[in-house]
């Protein structure tokens, strides 16, 4: 196999690393720790795959000639990347242990990496109720100066988008498939507004489409971005329960509001708070209490509903 030309720093191998891997598995995170990423991009080169995750990179990696052909294509979508090794690398990926990504592309404020979110989740399938509660929520956060995260599907995520938007505040929104073209294609407008006030992130290059198991993975990139993650409507089997999941697993703080025993939409969210996985809640200042140190009000906070 001929060597990809003009990988000369860690940052080009990371990119190329990004560009072929699905998700960062534990013998590359083991790799990068004892060799850094060129000699493990070099590994990767020489060595034979052993499963169809390692064939389909090594099929990726055959296909590239030039990084300089990668970071075109990145400024052709005015995309930017980011990986372990920047400086402005966002700690919290860390929590996610060898599931960490090994890098992200980026469209928009990436200086919003930096500050302090809270991701709002829900199904796809919300109700009117649903919509209006996570706008409600969101607006409340953003205006406090938090991020809302969330994940750009129709429904919950897209009123939280709204919400946040809406107060002028600032939301990132991440895909699960490349930025050169966002999903789903209904939400082109209120992704054109986020590219503009806020920031798209993907931990996959441009060129890549979006898969089941990708939605999947992306749950965990939500989680970790976020000090807190409240699910607003979660049928039984739900993407939203799997952020809420990855962020339990991390430790991190899981609010959820309650509905109606009557409702598909609010099975799962009544289960994580039956189950003791959540906290409910069911206005703002039940959420400020459980996420803001004792006695810390944001300036300009609003606690009555």
């Amino acid at each position: 196999m001929n060597k990809i030309k003009n990988v000369i720093t860690e940052n080009d191998a990371y990119l190329v690393l990004s560009w072929i891997s699905d998700i960062c598995d534990v013998n590359i995170f083991n790799s990068l720790k004892k060799y850094g990423a060129i000699e493990t991009l070099n590994l990767l080169e020489r060595n034979s795959p052993r499963n169809a995750i390692e064939k389909r990179r090594k099929t990726r990696l055959s296909s590239l000639i030039d990084v300089q052909d990668l970071q075109k294509i990145l400024l052709k979508y005015s995309i930017n990347y980011i990986c372990p090794i920047d400086p402005n690398w966002p700690q919290c990926f860390h929590d996610l242990g060898f599931n960490m990504p090994l890098g992200i592309f980026t469209k928009g404020n990436a200086d919003l990496l930096l500050n302090e979110s809270v991701s709002i989740v829900g199904t796809r399938k919300s109700s009117v109720y649903g919509n209006s509660i996570a706008g409600e929520f969101s607006f409340d956060l953003a205006s406090m100066g938090f991020n809302i995260v969330s994940g750009g599907a129709i429904g919950v995520d897209t009123a939280s988008h709204h919400g946040a938007l809406n107060a002028k505040g600032n939301t990132i929104c991440v895909q699960a498939n490349g930025l050169h073209k966002l999903y789903p294609s209904n939400n082109a407008l209120l992704f054109e507004k986020i590219n503009k006030a806020g920031l798209m992130v993907s931990e996959y290059p441009p060129g890549r489409n979006p898969a089941k198991n990708y939605f999947l993975d992306r749950n965990r990139i939500i989680a970790a971005l976020s000090k807190s993650t409240l699910v607003i409507e979660a049928g039984e089997i739900s993407g939203a329960l799997s952020t809420a999941r990855h962020a339990l697993r991390m430790q991190k703080l899981v609010l959820a509001v309650p509905g109606s025993i009557n409702s598909k939409s609010s099975v799962g969210t009544n289960e994580l708070i039956r189950n003791r996985e959540a906290e409910s809640v069911t206005n703002l200042q039940q959420v400020l209490e459980l996420i803001l140190p004792l006695g810390q009000i944001p300036l300009g906070a609003s606690l009555e509903r």
